[in-house]
């Protein structure tokens, strides 16, 4: 009988000592299991931060690219117009009989002989 209760006795340390682990390595688990659930959610987090900048920086870029094209198309008018002043200066400075120096755009008048 002394043997029976001596092994009743370790079995239950035995058992203390089992849950007393049971109960640490649950501890642990949760632990790391709101580590886990935190770095999830900060992964989502900034895999959407990085969907909106990406889709912000499209907007950007297209925004860029049409602002680009209107200067262009205005370089373009202002180029059409300068040759048309040009050929109107040209012309008025043929019209009235003076000389253009294109080298270095001194306007000479003509003498009259």
């Amino acid at each position: 009988m002394l043997k029976l209760e001596t092994y009743w006795i370790e079995a239950q340390t035995l058992c203390h000592t089992v849950n007393e682990h049971l109960k640490e390595t649950q501890s642990q688990y949760q632990a790391l299991e709101k580590k886990y659930n935190k770095a999830k959610k900060l992964i989502k987090d900034f895999q959407q931060k990085e969907l909106d900048f990406i889709k912000r920086q499209e907007v950007e870029r297209k925004k860029l690219e049409e602002v680009e094209k209107a200067h262009l198309v205005e370089v373009q008018g202002l180029q059409v117009r300068i040759r048309d002043l040009e050929a109107e200066v040209f012309r008025l400075l043929k019209q009235s009989g003076t000389q253009v120096n294109n080298n270095n755009n001194i306007f000479e008048r003509r003498a009259s002989p």
